[in-house]
């Protein structure tokens, strides 16, 4: 089928090109179909407190099953905190409604226990460097409300702050990258998860604060030749390396991926980076996550690249990016799960075309080494307005019907 602009006979092209974008009539299901489950801000969960949490919690995993899903990325670490029983971590206050305050059950095990029930794969989603969210606090006020187990409580000399006031974990310590790697291997010893898995957010969005931040570790770096930029890379690397590394000494079986943000670099930037608008961000010199770096080293077992943007999209057009990450993976030993957006469903341009989620899988799912599709995120399955429609179209195609 030849793509034009929702509700008119243009044709719609790949970026700066002349030739249409054609997506496969016929649906190639993949093995792993997943979605997210964000606990940050209770988005898509309530906290312990609400009566109805473990009904809550079914309906979720009865929702995975009935879309045809085999895996969830429940989040686990949202603000240097715990969802789980952690000796190095206190309960996050989004399950218990205050830090540190013991919940009524493991929630952790729970949810794992009714998944495995209904054969779905748990993975332990994770933040690894976020200490706060946007706050009005000083760094000191914030860190005194946090329960006393909190790593960032008892070390604030590891902790800096971005632009916005949010606040960090120094990904240049090195005593930051052993916490984390062992916060890790402490999920995995204790808890039957199928994988551990990290998000976007490694170095913040919206830039390290001119006061506060790493510009000390890198005044004391040993390689004085290292930019800013590779210093940095260097530190988020290192991690996600040693924590590679140490999963699979210690738990060979569990799979360790990441999501990051679906722009590594530009064509204009780097003759190997997509084909997209120049102005774009890159993740390669914004979060400083070198994911191409990670698939030709193999120190990952998936990737998950966050395309959230839609067919139609100006800058960054959907079509262009699945294809660069299709040729980005084609050869390595790191599995491709495209991250879709149906959380816009409704937004003006592409996505209100309710076809627009059920385009971008036939449309991926078209590449042999795309092996699974990840949805962000879980409430958008059971929205009842203006994502409905649109992910009523997914669940068919999803569970077989041939009529999408």
């Amino acid at each position: 089928m030849k793509l034009n602009y929702f509700g008119t006979d243009k044709p719609l092209n790949y970026f700066n090109t002349d030739k249409q974008v054609v997506i496969p009539e016929k649906f190639n299901l993949k093995p792993f179909r997943a979605f997210w489950i964000s606990n940050v801000l209770n988005i898509d969960l309530p906290n312990m407190k609400d009566p109805s949490y473990k009904d809550k919690v079914i309906e979720m995993l009865d929702t995975a099953k009935a879309y045809n899903m085999t895996a969830i990325f429940f989040q686990v670490r949202t603000t240097n905190d715990a969802f789980y029983k952690s000796k190095l971590n206190p309960y996050s206050r989004f399950l218990t409604g205050k830090e540190g305050e013991v919940p009524l059950f493991d929630v952790l095990e729970f949810v794992i226990k009714e998944a495995k029930n209904r054969s779905l794969e748990v993975h332990a989603w994770c933040n690894p460097y976020r200490v706060s969210m946007k706050t009005d606090m000083t760094k000191s006020e914030y860190l005194s409300t946090l329960d006393d187990l909190n790593f960032a409580k008892r070390h604030p000399e590891f902790v800096i702050t971005d632009k916005n006031g949010q606040l960090i974990l120094n990904p240049a310590k090195e005593e930051v990258k052993t916490f984390i790697i062992d916060s890790m291997l402490e999920i995995a010893d204790n808890y039957d998860v199928d994988g551990i898995h990290f998000d976007d957010y490694f170095y913040p969005y919206a830039g390290l604060s001119d006061s506060d931040n790493d510009a000390s570790d890198f005044e004391q770096r040993t390689d004085k030749s290292l930019t800013l930029g590779d210093f940095r890379r260097n530190q988020i690397t290192d991690v996600i390396r040693n924590l590679n590394k140490a999963l699979k000494e210690k738990h060979p079986n569990l799979r360790f991926g990441v999501s990051p943000f679906g722009i590594w670099k530009t064509k204009k930037s780097d003759e190997l980076g997509s084909n997209v608008d120049p102005q774009c961000s890159q993740s390669y010199d914004n979060q400083y996550a070198d994911s191409y770096l990670w698939i030709k080293e193999g120190i990952i077992d998936y990737i998950v690249p966050q395309l959230y943007w839609d067919f139609e999209h100006k800058l960054a057009p959907f079509a262009d990016l699945a294809l660069w990450w299709a040729e980005v993976c084609k050869g390595s030993n790191v599995d491709l799960y495209i991250g879709h957006g149906p959380y816009r469903y409704g937004e003006k341009g592409g996505y209100e075309n309710p076809y627009e989620v059920v385009n971008q899988l036939k449309f991926a799912n078209q590449f042999d080494n795309v092996v699974g599709n990840v949805f962000f995120t879980y409430k958008t399955f059971i929205d009842e307005t203006k994502q409905q429609q649109g992910m009523h179209l997914v669940k068919k195609l999803l569970n077989g019907s041939e009529d999408v």
